[in-house]
């Protein structure tokens, strides 16, 4: 009978360091179910990270988005880097760059970046200001600590992002309004926004529009921010013949005007005392346009 219970134990025992191996040598495998996250945080010049384990994405590439708000991506894809000298300046610009005192009070992010390098994404806010040699980013989990780029990077980051070129193509896949000598794409996008401000709901949306030479000038038009207004970005700067302007207001009412050429769109209740209409924006709908 002590030798029938000595044989139990001593086969539970092997049963136990068996199961022990097993999964040891799962876990040393990776193994997981697909889509399993790993998260990693790090900071002095290391990159908060992401690792994805179900091997959807194998090459490195570096994605850009112009930024709209803090602590996300704006999904809309602005243009993508995937040589390896331009995603290696991208993972270096973070490496090398210098944590800032403080807590940070920015304005909105010019870019948000998508690093996908060795199988790890960093996201990141990103501002390279024309009249600055240094730019700096946050991270998006972190929007109060910000990153000084070094000149090098600086002057990198900037002549390759100067380089992209956002075609009406991709701005139409994006859902932009699109205006080009061609005509207008994206017309019912438009229509939906204007019936939502009537109807007082939260709207956003985003006019692109093309200058003769093929640059594209951004008119971003958000309802409902901070209240009743209407929040217009006026962007210009990825326009190499004009002159780089951007200007943030808020309006209180999108107005429009039945004219001989089309239907015409204005900004009112704008500036300081709200009772000025806005410089920046005007949209004309041609004739054969309007509805």
């Amino acid at each position: 009978m002590k030798a029938l219970r000595t044989f139990k134990l001593a086969h539970r025992g092997a049963v136990l360091l068996g199961v022990m191996m097993m999964v040891m040598l799962l876990a040393s495998c990776g193994f997981g179910k697909a889509g399993d996250v790993k998260e990693s945080s790090e900071t002095g010049g290391q990159a908060i990270t992401s690792e994805m384990t179900d091997g959807s994405q194998s090459q490195d590439y570096v994605t850009t988005h112009r930024g709209q708000t803090f602590g996300q991506v704006n999904p809309s894809l602005f243009g993508t880097f995937d040589s390896a000298k331009e995603v290696e300046a991208f993972d270096q610009a973070l490496r090398t760059a210098i944590k800032m005192p403080g807590i940070m009070n920015v304005v909105e992010p010019e870019y948000d970046v998508e690093i996908h390098y060795k199988g790890k994404i960093t996201s990141i806010h990103l501002w390279l200001e024309p009249d600055s040699k240094r730019g700096m980013f946050t991270y998006i989990t972190d929007t109060g600590t910000g990153y000084q780029l070094t000149d090098q990077s600086t002057a990198q980051l900037t002549e390759f992002i100067g380089q992209l070129r956002y075609s009406p193509d991709q701005a139409k896949e994006n859902g932009d309004v699109v205006f080009t000598v061609g005509g207008i794409a994206n017309r019912e996008i438009w229509d939906k926004f204007v019936t939502e401000v009537k109807k007082e709901k939260a709207a956003s949306v985003q006019l692109t529009t093309y200058t003769k030479e093929g640059s594209p000038i951004f008119n971003n038009l958000e309802y409902g921010y901070q209240g009743e207004f209407i929040r217009h970005r006026f962007d210009t700067t990825h326009d190499p013949m004009g002159m780089p302007l951007k200007s943030v207001e808020f309006c209180k009412e999108l107005v429009a005007a039945q004219t001989e050429q089309g239907v015409e769109y204005r900004l009112n209740g704008c500036g300081e005392g709200h009772d000025q209409e806005s410089e920046t924006f005007h949209v004309l709908f041609p004739v054969d346009d309007a509805k």
